[in-house]
């Protein structure tokens, strides 16, 4: 807040205007763009920023509150454009170290160097795009924050969290997200796997998608829920904004001050066909559950090598989430939350993504949980039934089972 009598900068507040960005400002920054792809920047990033913006004769002028209507961000417009296919950029934090890229699925050494400076500039400029800084704020308040800013979802260290310096962990989200279709046509998942997967979302399951990092978990996510945003109102919760936007849809952004379980059980209030949540990793698996029996099922992904770590892992993060709530835990939490994981009101499915044996990232299995109520013990084999299955021979997802829930029974 800035008051007239106190405050000597302009009477504007940076962000009132960021929807029109004034044309010296565009100007400014497809110079840069176009310094950066023409090379002749090279040889500048171990040099100070603000000697290479007087070197280069652009940028040198601007003050801090100007950067945040610039779409540039130093050293990573080195690899930002498509046609790099570069997925994500890593610095680790020693000043003679150099970028980290993965291209193409592969980690490769750049051999790309940069001043402390850079790192620093790089850090406040992703913080100020998304939001997550003031303009006329000096420093950034924690020594770890993330976030989404052009397409770039970030986080970011420095000292003493990373005592070597500012780090930068970049993934380059695509600007045009796959579609089912193209996923269908990649090989990814099978036509009639993702059709059934329509099918139970339109009728109201549940659907969580598990995998190990870097396998497309967020891809196939964001296919279903552009599928169904056309003609259902999805509420995403998120910590970092990534997922696409549907039609008819609300983003609620998890900050530090807000518990990932608040702002699940603040969705139901948003009259939500799906509560979608880009990642379940701790307490929010007992929201969702609780949400998903009172009529509001939802779409998330996990981390998982299988469906059955992917149950243990979600029934753990529950049992959390309802130790929270009821200062307590035991075998009466356990059955509460397998009673509500195998319940028929959930209708839980659980997609399973990985990499198949030539390499090739692809759904591995897909299986819906049988109804089983309060029975059996925390960390016993959850009832599942196996509706598609990864051929490793043939290479495809193959059907052997039918659906067994309320929503798909004797029709598929």
């Amino acid at each position: 807040m800035y008051h007239d009598d106190l405050d000597p900068e302009p009477s504007f507040h940076p962000w009132d205007d960021r929807d029109k960005e004034p044309p010296a400002y565009t100007a400014i920054g497809e110079e840069l763009h176009m310094l950066v792809r023409s090379g002749r920047m090279r040889n500048c990033w171990d040099l100070p920023p603000q000697e290479v913006f007087d070197l280069m004769g652009v940028g040198g002028d601007l003050l801090e509150h100007d950067w945040v209507h610039i779409d540039w961000y130093g050293p990573l417009e080195l690899w930002r454009d498509p046609e790099h296919e570069v997925s994500d950029i890593l610095y680790n934090g020693p000043r003679t170290e150099p970028f980290f890229v993965v291209q193409r699925g592969a980690m490769l050494n750049t051999g790309v160097t940069a001043h402390p400076g850079w790192i620093n500039w790089t850090q406040r400029q992703l913080l100020l795009r998304s939001l997550r800084l003031e303009p006329y704020e000096p420093d950034w308040p924690m020594p770890m924050m993330q976030g989404v800013a052009d397409r770039l979802r970030f986080a970011i260290t420095r000292p003493p969290v990373s005592r070597d310096g500012g780090s930068l962990a970049v993934r380059l989200l695509p600007e045009r997200w796959r579609t089912l279709d193209d996923l269908v046509q990649a090989g990814m998942i099978s036509r009639e796997a993702s059709d059934l997967l329509l099918e139970a979302l339109g009728a109201g399951a549940s659907v969580l998608v598990a995998g190990p990092t870097g396998c497309g978990k967020t891809t196939l996510t964001a296919a279903f829920t552009q599928a169904i945003g056309q003609r259902l109102r999805l509420v995403f919760v998120e910590d970092g904004g990534e997922l696409p936007r549907a039609a008819n849809s609300l983003h609620i952004e998890v900050t530090e001050e807000t518990a990932f379980s608040q702002a699940v059980k603040f969705a139901l209030r948003q009259k939500p066909t799906y509560i979608v949540v880009g990642e379940v990793r701790g307490g929010e698996a007992m929201a969702l559950l609780q949400a998903a029996a009172t009529g509001h099922p939802g779409i998330g992904t996990i981390h998982a090598g299988s469906i059955q770590g992917a149950l243990r892992n979600l029934e753990r993060m529950a049992m959390i989430g309802l130790a929270s709530e009821a200062a307590g835990g035991g075998q009466a939490a356990a059955q509460i939350v397998r009673g509500l994981i195998t319940s028929d009101v959930v209708s839980l499915i659980v997609v399973q993504i990985g990499r198949t044996a030539r390499g090739r990232r692809a759904v591995i299995a897909i299986e819906e949980v049988l109804r089983q109520g309060a029975q059996g013990q925390s960390g016993d084999t959850f009832p599942t039934n196996p509706l598609f299955r990864h051929d490793g021979h043939s290479e495809q997802l193959v059907r052997v089972g039918n659906v067994n829930g309320a929503w798909g029974l004797g029709r598929l």
